[in-house]
């Protein structure tokens, strides 16, 4: 079986109008009407092929094909990703991976073979998390990580709750997939990275997930006049506050692997004639040894704790905003990974996501894995995001061989 290329591409451009900006890029922020117009653009495509369409509690979006005679309780294959994006998006980003499944179902279903098991192709909300927080909502839900009275009452900028733009556009339903017997999950994304087109490798063999962990950090001292105070006499929170990030920024050549980032600092009054009273900043840390980022969030606590220093009126405090375990995925997916891009005639490259996906959250539930493609300069969450239409093509057809060794599709056949 093969992908019809020129149906895929057609159909990520469709989908890429949906929510396109003036100035370039695509904007579907979760449980927004743009993100809801995606969603049904993925539900009407379901439809069409006779899969039985299925939406849970917080607008989790399923289409189920079951295996020849009907419904089974055991051992169905999910694949998907997202439709959701960031502020001002790419095309690809979650969008290829659910596009890619529905190309991948739709040549099953017209191919007139059946699995001995049920193929579910997945599409789960608010990945990106930019809107509403926690990211990975829609997989967290799923996993049983998340109740359904924290999706609801989760809230953006505005004060709009999930709850309240659920029930304005009529987003969620009641279904479950408890009886299909899921064991398996496999996701194709772009890498974000550019560790793929650094090596010239066609397809990433993904393994696992690097965890992260999330901190916010308060530096608090003393505001007064920048022309009036000397040095030796200031509290400033500034000053203080950029000797710590660039203490914190040394851990990373203290512990290999570790990528730290001080992605967000705000200075306050943040006037160019006032010693700066308080600031505000996060560290973001991550890791794919479990050991090894807790060992790192050890050393952050530490290095906070020693720049606290109430004596001379500076005072730091710190708390924890996220937190995601590593994960490695199954071998017997990473396998079939490997094994279709080998068919395929394919170089494939193992490697760890640096990012976090829905496929790390449902590893902790099912047998998890993933495919990556090449993004040219490692660009993502931006307009400039970008695979060829080669590589997307490989990384469809990789999926689609990928799903069929994991059916069961006969060697001889494939």
């Amino acid at each position: 079986m093969h992908i019809d290329a020129p149906r895929l591409l057609r159909r990520l451009d469709d989908l890429a109008a949906i929510g396109a900006l003036p100035e370039g890029g695509v904007q579907r922020l979760a449980f927004s009407d743009e993100d809801l117009a995606g969603r049904n653009w993925v539900q009407y495509h379901l439809e069409a092929l006779g899969l039985q369409v299925r939406i849970d509690e917080v607008g989790n979006l399923f289409g189920v094909l079951y295996p020849e005679g009907g419904p089974i309780d055991a051992g169905a294959i999910m694949f998907g990703s997202h439709t959701d994006t960031v502020g001002r998006a790419g095309r690809l980003d979650g969008s290829l991976g659910v596009v890619a499944a529905l190309e991948a179902l739709e040549v099953i279903v017209t191919s007139g073979w059946r699995p001995a098991r049920p193929l579910v192709l997945a599409s789960f909300v608010n990945e990106e998390g930019v809107r509403y927080m926690p990211d990975m909502m829609g997989s967290l839900f799923h996993a049983g990580d998340l109740s359904l009275e924290a999706v609801r009452e989760a809230r953006d900028r505005n004060g709009v709750s999930v709850g309240e733009e659920m029930d304005r556009l009529d987003y969620a339903g009641k279904d479950e997939l408890t009886d299909l017997g899921i064991d398996t999950f496999l996701e194709l994304h772009i890498e974000q990275g550019p560790v793929l087109e650094t090596l010239n490798r066609h397809v990433g063999i993904v393994t696992g997930v690097q965890g992260l962990s999330w901190f916010e950090v308060t530096v608090e001292g003393a505001s007064n006049h920048a022309g009036t105070t000397p040095m030796d006499l200031r509290r400033d929170a500034g000053k203080h506050a950029a000797d710590l990030a660039a203490r914190l920024r040394i851990l990373t050549d203290e512990i290999e692997g570790l990528r730290l980032t001080i992605g967000s600092m705000t200075w306050y009054p943040n006037l160019i004639n006032v010693i700066p009273d308080r600031v505000v900043f996060t560290v973001d840390a991550r890791h794919p040894d479990p050991a090894t980022l807790e060992d790192a969030e050890n050393r952050i606590r530490s290095l906070c704790t020693a720049a606290h220093r109430p004596e001379k009126g500076l005072t730091v405090a710190w708390k924890p905003l996220a937190r995601v375990a590593p994960c490695s995925f199954a071998s017997g997916v990473v396998e079939a990974v490997a094994d279709a891009i080998d068919r395929e005639g394919l170089t494939g490259h193992r490697m760890i996501s640096g990012a976090g996906h829905d496929a790390h959250i449902l590893s902790r539930c099912y047998r998890a894995g993933m495919i990556f493609i090449p993004s040219r300069g490692g660009v993502s969450h931006h307009p400039d995001e970008y695979s060829t239409d080669e590589q997307i093509i490989h990384g469809a057809q990789v999926l689609l061989r990928s799903i069929l060794s994991l059916a069961d599709y006969p060697t001889s056949a494939s």
